[in-house]
C-alpha cells in the first residue's frame, strides 16, 4: 500500500483494490483528523466500498440493465451486485491497478482494459490513469482515460469520496439542477433543484437524505465539521455534474465530482446536457480534483 506524506498530511493508496484511496488524514495539535472516511481496521479482504474514495471509469452511475447502443454497437454489460440488474460506475473500481510511479509525495496508477475481455464486456480497449500529488495544503487527483480502440467510444470519469461524521458535517455546493430519478436511481428528467437539496448556503448533512445527480456544478464544494479543526475544499475541473449520496441511517455521505449524468448513454437529451463524451481513437479525457485542507 503506497503511502504519500507531505507536512501534516498523509494519503494511503490501495492500487490492488480498485485503485482506491484508503486513507487521507491531517495531523493537528490535538491528534489526527480523517479528511475522508478511512478504511476501517481489521478487515481481512477489504473492497472498494470500504475505502475512502474510488475511481469511476469509463463511466459514472448506473446504466439501465447494463444495456445500451452506441454508434451501431449493441452493448450488454454484466450486472453489478449493488444495483442488479443494472451496471454501475464502470470497471476501474473493481479491478487492480498497476503502480506506474511511486514517490514520497506523488504516485501514478494505471490499468488497461482489453475490449475482448469476456468477463467485463465493454467492447472498446482503453487505458486509465490516476495521478496523485500531495503537497502541504492538500491532495490533487488527476484522472485520464485514453481510448485505445479503433473507433469512438462513450466515455466518462468521476471520483467517489466518502465523508464521515455526517452528524456534524455541512456541505456547500452550487448545484442548480437535479436529475429526477425512479426507484432504481435511473434518471427520468432534469429539473430545478428543490430547496431540500440546495447547498448554497451550506446545509447540515444530518438533515439530508438524497441519492441524485446534479447538473450545472461549478466544480467547487466544501465540507465543514462543527467539531473538527479542518475543512475540506474541493475544486474539480472536467466535472460539470456531481452526485450527492446521503443514505438514511448512515453517518457518512458522498459528494462526487463527475463528468456526466447517470445512464447518459441511454438519455434522449443532447450530449451538452448529459455530459456524455464520444471519445475518438487515441483521444484522452481528463478530470482533475483537488482536495484542499483548510483551517476552519
Amino acid at each position: 500500500m503506497p503511502i504519500l506524506t507531505q507536512g501534516h498530511l498523509e494519503v494511503a493508496l490501495a492500487p490492488e483494490t480498485g485503485g482506491c484511496i484508503a486513507r487521507f488524514s491531517a495531523t493537528h495539535t490535538n491528534g489526527v483528523q480523517q479528511m475522508l472516511r478511512p478504511l476501517p481496521p481489521g478487515i481481512a479482504a477489504p473492497g472498494p466500498l470500504d475505502m475512502a474514495c474510488y475511481p469511476l471509469v469509463p463511466f459514472s452511475g448506473r446504466i439501465t440493465n447494463g444495456r445500451f447502443s452506441f454508434a451501431g454497437r449493441q452493448v450488454q454489460l454484466p450486472p453489478d451486485h449493488i444495483c442488479a440488474p443494472h451496471a454501475i460506475h464502470g470497471r476501474g473500481w473493481q479491478t487492480a491497478w498497476e503502480v506506474a510511479e511511486a514517490h514520497p509525495a506523488r504516485a501514478r496508477l494505471r490499468f488497461h482494459h482489453d475490449g475482448h475481455d469476456p468477463h467485463w464486456t465493454w467492447p472498446w480497449s482503453f487505458e486509465a490513469e490516476q495521478h496523485f500529488a500531495l503537497d502541504e495544503t492538500g491532495l490533487a487527483v488527476t484522472m485520464r482515460l485514453t481510448n485505445r480502440a479503433g473507433e469512438a467510444m462513450p466515455a466518462g470519469l468521476g471520483l467517489h469520496p466518502f465523508f464521515e461524521a455526517r452528524a456534524t458535517a455541512h456541505l456547500a455546493a452550487h448545484l442548480p439542477r437535479v436529475w429526477e430519478s425512479d426507484a432504481d436511481g435511473i434518471p427520468t428528467g432534469l429539473a430545478a433543484t428543490p430547496k431540500k437539496w440546495r447547498f448554497d448556503p451550506p446545509q447540515a448533512m444530518k438533515d439530508v437524505e438524497v441519492d441524485h445527480c446534479f447538473s450545472g456544478s461549478d466544480g467547487h464544494m466544501r465540507v465543514d465539521w462543527d467539531d473538527r479543526p479542518f475543512a475540506l475544499r474541493i475544486e474539480a475541473t472536467g466535472a460539470p455534474h456531481a452526485i450527492v449520496y446521503a443514505p438514511p441511517g448512515e453517518d457518512f455521505f458522498c459528494a462526487e465530482p463527475v463528468s456526466h449524468a447517470p445512464d447518459a448513454v441511454n438519455r434522449p437529451e443532447a450530449e451538452s446536457v448529459t455530459g456524455l463524451v464520444a471519445l475518438a481513437p487515441g483521444e484522452t479525457l481528463e478530470l482533475t480534483c483537488r482536495f484542499a485542507v483548510e483551517p476552519r
